[in-house]
């Protein structure tokens, strides 16, 4: 190949590297025009579940054309790489946050989506209007083993004292004081399942979140009441010698009984004679 062959070939490549180049122009361009300049948007790495706290490994970049993002999605005006200074910024500001609904993996992170744990995530807005939300103290024996849960329904007995010296299992008296009543929070873990503690990880630094789901080192559950029960659980919590006692029921049990206060001693159950034993042979 002579020298002239081969300077004919390389204008011939330069030629179409240029119009590969000028082609793939305006092909950017032309989808800039129809969808918009491409910016960075926060998306979720996996799926993120309603009132899953926010950490950073939850959190990845994504480029995407100006008309593809959502209008209140958290977004750079620019492509932005994640270990550039704005972008950890912004993650920053994200992380303890709160998601109020489910996101799926992929999808964008949007202000509307999350909020700070707090009034709107705490136990507020799980009371009825005209109800209270009220604590109880309880051990492993009223709790039903500690295996109650926010959203269970439970029935509450109460034992009281009415001799005039406390402590004698004759003076007690126990009497069911409410039925099909929910539990909004067991310790500090409410209904709507924000039960976590964040913290940051002493090795990285970064923010961690530990689960309070399955703790059982809580000594008090709250319940929902009116205000005329509210006042009487509280003076029996206030008397010596009282004591209150949780009973688990099935969710779809609403049915609710009128039961009698009951002693110790009813348990001989006197007036109920056992038939006697028929002698062997006997007719």
């Amino acid at each position: 190949m002579n020298s002239k062959t081969m300077g004919l070939s390389v204008i011939m490549a330069g030629f179409a590297v240029f119009f590969v180049l000028t082609s793939v122009q305006s092909i950017e361009d032309n989808a800039k025009t129809r969808f918009g300049t491409e910016i960075t948007v926060l998306v979720a790495r996996d799926d993120i579940k309603e009132m899953d706290t926010l950490v950073e490994s939850m959190i990845e970049s994504k480029v995407v054309p100006m008309n593809f993002v959502e209008p209140t999605a958290i977004r750079f005006n620019k492509k932005v790489k994640e270990d550039e200074a704005d972008f950890q910024e912004e993650v920053k500001k994200l992380i303890g946050n709160v998601a109020l609904v489910s996101i799926k993996k992929g999808e964008q992170l949007a202000w509307n989506k999350i909020t700070e744990a707090s009034i709107k995530t705490g136990l507020a807005p799980q009371v009825a209007p005209g109800k209270r939300a009220m604590s109880v103290m309880v051990d492993e024996i009223s709790s039903v083993a500690k295996l109650l849960k926010p959203g269970d329904r439970v029935d509450l007995i109460s034992v009281i004292d009415v001799g005039s010296s406390a402590g004698g299992r004759e003076n007690k008296i126990a009497k069911t004081l409410l039925q099909d009543v929910v539990i909004l929070a067991v310790g500090r873990n409410v209904t709507n399942n924000l039960a976590r503690k964040l913290d940051f990880d002493p090795q990285n630094g970064k923010a961690r979140v530990k689960s309070l789901l399955d703790y059982d080192g809580y000594s008090s559950i709250t319940i929902e009441v009116d205000p005329n029960q509210a006042q009487l659980l509280a003076a029996i919590m206030a008397g010596n010698g009282n004591r209150l006692m949780f009973t688990l029921r099935n969710n779809d049990d609403v049915d609710r009984s009128a039961l009698a206060p009951a002693r110790a001693t009813d348990a001989l159950n006197e007036g109920v004679r056992l038939p006697a034993s028929t002698p062997t042979g006997g007719k």
